[in-house]
């Protein structure tokens, strides 16, 4: 019973003390003044859809300059939150450090697909879903889709639109568009050939390929990875074989299990 009491009772103490440690290095932190700020965007290239000399300039906007205050003076919490709510921004984390480091992590949101509207309106769609504004710094090389449609920007802004794809009381192109670019971009042969997709009046998604000159009618996204084997087949098997990429003037792929090609 003793050796049980003297074993509840060194717990008690390492934790009291580790608690006091814990307590002390907040105190410190929080008395310490800032002595840098340190701003990374995590990414593996250099196109910045945001950079770090913009991300200081929303932060001195927001809470002054910090450099040279004691941290318990700066609102971290309002800080990242402020940074999140940025429309470049995926993912933001700040964190101080006990020798006076402010540490700043960004993640930016990685657009798929340019959106042009009839209404001469362009925005992205980025790769978890949401809607990004134009950047007056980087304009990405991604898919294109415009044409006879009209989806705008005020009306999705605060929508992800990977969300909506199962959502029927939405309609919208958009799902739609997400779908289908993110299925090129992960593929590399169809992530090099298809350069825009244009919406016809009947609403069907037409691919503009980078070779040949063909009006390829794609529909809609239903069994849309079918259809891009299809595809894949006239290519690989058809024209690749005989070289005669410029024969025809139409590629149907609307019809369940079969390609209806139009010469001229």
């Amino acid at each position: 019973m003793f050796k049980k009491i003297l074993y509840i009772t060194g717990w008690v103490v390492l934790l009291g003390g580790v608690l006091s440690l814990l307590g002390f290095a907040e105190v410190k932190r929080n008395t310490t003044p800032c002595k840098s700020l340190d701003i990374r965007v995590m990414q593996h290239d250099s196109d910045f859809f945001i950079t770090p000399g913009e991300v200081r300039k929303l932060i001195v906007q927001q809470q002054g300059d910090i450099v040279g205050k004691t941290m318990d003076k700066i609102n971290i919490l309002k800080m990242e939150q402020m940074l999140v709510g940025n429309p470049f921004i995926a993912d933001a984390q700040v964190y101080a450090t006990l020798d006076g480091n402010l540490e700043v992590r960004l993640t930016q949101k990685k657009p798929i697909v340019r959106i042009e509207n009839n209404d001469d309106e362009s925005y992205y769609i980025d790769s978890a879903g949401s809607i990004v504004p134009l950047s007056d710094d980087y304009t990405p090389k991604v898919l294109i889709v415009n044409g006879n449609f009209n989806e705008p920007y005020n009306m999705y802004n605060t929508r992800n639109v990977k969300q909506m794809i199962h959502d029927t009381s939405v309609h919208s192109m958009l799902p739609g568009i997400y779908k289908m670019a993110t299925f090129i971009r992960k593929n590399t042969f169809w992530n090099s050939q298809v350069t825009q997709v244009y919406v016809d009046t009947a609403k069907d998604f037409c691919l503009v390929p980078r070779v040949g000159n063909q009006r390829i009618i794609f529909g809609d996204t239903t069994d849309m990875e079918q259809k891009f084997n299809r595809l894949w087949v006239l290519y690989h098997d058809g024209l690749s074989a005989t070289g005669k990429w410029n024969d025809y003037t139409t590629i149907n792929l609307k019809f369940n299990h079969q390609i209806v090609c139009t010469k001229k």
